[in-house]
């Protein structure tokens, strides 16, 4: 009888304890999250900055395509190449592709020298009237790059180097032996060949 007085009188002592040393232990708001800031205020949440490669073009090592067919990341600085619009390019000036070998840059894939949009003409009550309403239509534009793809960096980006607070352990993930194989070649005009000829009902 005793002995259960005496552990159950050490129990509670030990709780009094303990929720003593709990209301005592204060956690400060700035010490919650990964930031370590002020949660009312975004003043001293300042991000690292962007650090992207300072590589020349030419001189940089090819980044792995996310999977397969994805739009190839820029690997070089491109801070001195200018605005990107449809009357001027500098990326063209290394990656046309009777160029882009000699200057040891990735060739513009004929995806964007091919148009899938169809031509379109407006009537006199302002109807616009496509020259095929049945058709998938495809335009080999024979070498002229097609309009609808002039801005580069509307899907090639730069890479920056940051200091993460969570690192990034993505792995590229490809869907076949060829795509695995050629981590740096597009197969995407063959895939939408298929897409064509299956809506034309070939």
């Amino acid at each position: 009888m005793k002995a259960k007085q005496l552990i159950g009188s050490l129990i509670a002592a030990s709780l009094i304890v303990s929720s003593v040393y709990a209301v005592n232990i204060e956690v400060d708001e700035t010490q919650l999250g990964l930031r370590k800031v002020d949660l009312y205020t975004e003043d001293t949440a300042v991000p690292d900055g962007t650090n992207y490669n300072k590589e020349a073009p030419g001189t940089s090592k090819r980044f792995d395509r996310a999977y397969t067919n994805a739009p190839p990341m820029i690997p070089h600085d491109i801070s001195e190449l200018g605005e990107i619009d449809k009357n001027n390019n500098a990326c063209l000036g290394c990656h046309m592709p009777d160029v882009a070998k000699t200057m040891g840059a990735t060739p513009i894939p004929k995806t964007h020298f091919t148009s899938f949009r169809p031509n379109v003409e407006v009537d006199s009550d302002d109807n616009v009237k496509a020259e095929s309403d049945d058709q998938i239509i495809k335009k080999d534009l024979h070498g002229k790059l097609w309009q609808g793809r002039y801005s580069c960096t509307q899907c090639h980006a730069p890479q920056t180097k940051g200091n993460l607070k969570v690192n990034n352990t993505f792995k590229p993930d490809y869907t076949d032996k060829k795509g695995q194989k050629h981590k740096n070649k597009s197969y995407l005009l063959d895939e939408l060949n298929i897409g064509v000829q299956v809506g034309n009902g070939l």
